[in-house]
């Protein structure tokens, strides 16, 4: 903590030119007292004083150094996710604060501690005063030493090549631990690179405490849960034109939430919604985490944004609140907390079921992949092309297509020295699937397995049909419109909206259907209840399965069977 001395001896100076002046004051009375716990090492004690300074209307004088010292006294107590709400609330209250330095320092330190290197890394490179170049190689050296994982070591290599602490820190885990050739010539090159000197004594092994968060006592005996809802509703726009509802998706959604909450009251659950119009601004977030009726929320849905999310992600993990993304497919926000959920399979979840279905239909699997203009479509399709090579399969093409036939007929091979057993389709040009049929079709392929995603096909507005039982589709929001459950909702939600529900309706209803029948049935141990077995019945959409992780791992795959589409049983 030699680092921290530094700006209290600094943050001392500025205050005793105040208390010159005048005597002190309440917040400066706080202050003092804050400051003498600390230095005794009575931090509990310290974060109450220093936190009757940070209310938004706090004397300025004093107000940032108390939330730098509250967050300080809480990564003493090892709560480095309370500390890191505190800096951020610093920071964006006191965008100009001459210290800030020290406060990206310090949430570096917060998420080494907490094992996130990546945004540990973001915020040191955010720092710009020179003077603490030695304190930030310094605290790389200390917490890499002590890294195991060779992968992360890599990534950071990958994302910081130029960084000669991580290039050090990965040669000699490879020297001690790694056998691969490629991992060895990585260390080759890196040597020769920086001009490391291998044969160095082992550096001592960090192994970090374990932190847990404070426990947040829930009154689950209060007869009722309340559900934090943050999504972009643009409230402002909406009052400013009332014949527009911008972000349609988000009222849609919450529309399917409202019919849920009559399904559970009816089972004896009853959810009392918040709703917070949140987008991605850093003050609106700090504004309600403060908020009384947000920090009652037994559960939260959302934000939708990354940069925000993981800012709430920071306060669930604090309070233990399960905190579920409704929408994202991006695995990597998992990181964020142990009781984060996606409520959609991740795009390399929906790759890797695509790829066990091909092994499924061949021993071999040899594959042509075609992929439209946008980056999801380019990241699927090398998503799979990796996936299927570590399956044991072999790629025999892989190509950017347009959508007409007669593009698609030139640009695909014609394959005499070796033929593909199945062609996968990424692209969200509703032309590019029945066109792909049209050409294989014209080829003599038509057994041939096809797998595409189910925009390729303008799935939702006209179902494909007349392509036998070889066209399989990737679509996580399959709503089979004969189940009597989703009559019963469409009408249901009519009554209530006088509008037909869109996608986003079903996502809303489901999602709240099935984490409010989990937070009823097991409350506090409701992780356990959702991560028990996998959940199908009684839902609009595919379900729910948790048993492998923690986004939602059920099948993403539909297969035509007699009239209609049916998920392909995983």
């Amino acid at each position: 903590m030699t680092r921290f001395r530094n700006v209290l001896f600094a943050c001392f100076a500025l205050i005793a030119v105040e208390a010159q002046a005048q005597l002190f004051d309440q917040p400066e009375r706080k202050f003092m007292e804050g400051m003498s716990f600390y230095r005794q090492g009575k931090f509990e004690a310290a974060m109450r004083e220093f936190g009757d300074i940070t209310s938004s209307n706090a004397n300025d004088t004093y107000a940032p150094l108390a939330h730098f010292y509250y967050a300080l006294s809480a990564h003493m107590m090892k709560r480095y996710n309370e500390s890191n709400l505190m800096l951020r609330q610093l920071l964006t209250r006191y965008a100009t604060w001459p210290q800030r330095d020290e406060a990206y320092y310090l949430l570096a330190n917060n998420y080494f501690e907490l094992g996130d290197f990546r945004r540990a890394f973001d915020f040191l490179n955010r720092i710009g005063d020179p003077s603490l170049g030695k304190d930030v190689q310094g605290i790389k050296q200390h917490f890499l030493a002590g890294q195991k994982d060779l992968q992360v070591l890599k990534s950071l290599n990958s994302e910081y090549p130029n960084d000669r602490v991580v290039a050090l820190a990965l040669v000699q885990l490879i020297q001690k631990s790694s056998s691969s050739k490629a991992d060895l010539e990585l260390s080759d090159r890196l040597t020769n690179q920086y001009g490391i000197e291998v044969a160095k004594p082992e550096p001592t092994a960090v192994d970090p405490t374990a932190t847990k968060n404070p426990p947040y006592e829930k009154k689950w005996t209060k007869g009722y849960y309340n559900l934090a809802v943050l999504f972009p509703f643009r409230l402002d726009e909406l009052k400013a034109n009332k014949r527009y509802l911008p972000n349609q998706y988000a009222y849609d959604y919450y529309s399917g939430m409202q019919v849920a909450r009559q399904q559970l009251k009816s089972e004896g659950i009853l959810i009392n919604i918040q709703a917070y119009d949140v987008g991605n601004e850093e003050d609106k977030i700090l504004e309600m985490v403060n908020n009384v009726h947000f920090r009652q929320a037994d559960l939260i849905f959302g934000p939708l944004y990354s940069q925000t999310f993981e800012m709430v992600a920071d306060y669930a993990n604090l309070n233990n609140i399960a905190l579920l993304n409704p929408l994202a497919t991006d695995s990597s926000i998992l990181v964020n907390g142990k009781l984060v959920y996606l409520a959609h399979p991740s795009l390399q979840t929906q790759v890797r079921q695509a790829v066990r279905l091909a092994k499924t239909k061949n021993r071999l699997p040899l594959a042509a992949i075609y992929y439209g203009h946008n980056a999801k479509d380019s990241s699927m399709a090398f998503a799979y092309r990796s996936e299927l090579i570590r399956a044991g399969g072999k790629v025999l093409e892989i190509k950017e297509i347009d959508g007409s036939a007669s593009v698609l007929n030139e640009q695909m091979s014609n394959f005499e020295k070796e033929k593909p057993n199945h062609v996968v389709l990424f692209s969200t040009d509703s032309k590019a699937g029945p066109s792909l049929m049209n050409v294989l079709a014209g080829r003599q392929l038509n057994g041939i397995l096809v797998i595409a995603v189910a925009n390729s096909f303008d799935f939702n507005r006209v179902r494909p049909t007349g392509y036998g039982g070889n066209l399989y589709l990737i679509e996580t929001d399959y709503v089979d419109i004969m189940k009597d459950s989703v009559k019963t909702f469409q009408k249901d939600y009519f009554d209530k909206t006088n509008t037909l529900p869109s996608v986003y309706s079903y996502q809303g209803y489901d999602q709240l259907l099935f984490f409010g029948r989990m937070i009823g049935k097991y409350n506090e141990r409701m992780k356990d209840g959702i991560e028990l077995r996998k959940y199908v019945d009684d839902y609009l959409l595919s379900g729910f399965d948790y048993t492998k992780s923690r986004e939602n791992s059920v099948s993403a795959i539909l297969e035509y069977n007699d009239t209609r589409w049916v998920p392909w049983p995983n």
